[in-house]
């Protein structure tokens, strides 16, 4: 008698143990997906004008703060070409700031630094419209470069004097470089991405 007495004392201590694990699973599982995004889009380009294998494939993501456009972010996986002296641009509007950029290219070799092969350019000129601009794996020498593969993430915040009147979000990325008659050329292919930043 006793031991069935133990037996259904431990079966009612397992019953709120197995209800506290299952809850925990839930709320371990309860993970925003997609917090804040209000629109994405995708984008693919490619040094087609080219005999180069260059690439850049990815999406933009726009993100709300307090029922507004605030943020963007950029996600791409790059390919760059080793006769590629070009590489791959992105090109941002003066409406939007770069806040951060993460790099994986050139690659998994531990003796290349990601942030060696990354340079920014800034124009203050107000008539431009791309007043920044990212470079990945660009030589100026016009010589050819290691290549490689890799994942780029450019986080950018809208400039707080551009909210109010800003109705699309715009970016251009560029690939490619060629030689012409003598004349170096980059960015032989691009892509233009517009998102509308308004329902109207």
């Amino acid at each position: 008698m006793r031991r069935y007495i133990a037996i259904l004392v431990l079966f009612c201590l397992l019953i709120p143990l197995s209800a506290c694990k299952n809850s925990s699973i839930n709320e371990m599982n309860d993970i925003g997906v997609n917090k804040n995004i209000i629109s994405q889009r995708g984008f693919n380009v490619s040094s087609d004008s080219t005999v180069l294998d260059t690439s850049a494939k990815g999406t933009v993501f726009i993100k709300e703060l307090e029922g507004k456009p605030e943020e963007a972010q950029i996600v791409a996986f790059i390919e760059i070409d080793p006769n590629d002296w070009g590489g791959v641009s992105f090109y941002i509007t003066s409406d939007w700031n770069i806040s951060n950029i993460t790099s994986s290219y050139p690659g998994n070799e531990s003796q290349m630094i990601p942030t060696d092969y990354i340079d920014t350019w800034t124009t203050a000129a107000p008539e431009t419209e791309w007043s920044q601009r990212i470079e990945i794996g660009r030589d100026r020498n016009y010589s050819s470069t290691i290549g490689g593969t890799g994942t780029i993430v450019i986080d950018l915040f809208l400039d707080k004097e551009f909210a109010h009147k800003l109705e699309t979000f715009n970016i251009m990325v560029a690939v490619g470089s060629n030689e012409k008659e003598g004349v170096k050329v980059v960015e032989t292919d691009s892509t233009r991405i517009s998102i509308p930043l308004t329902n109207d």
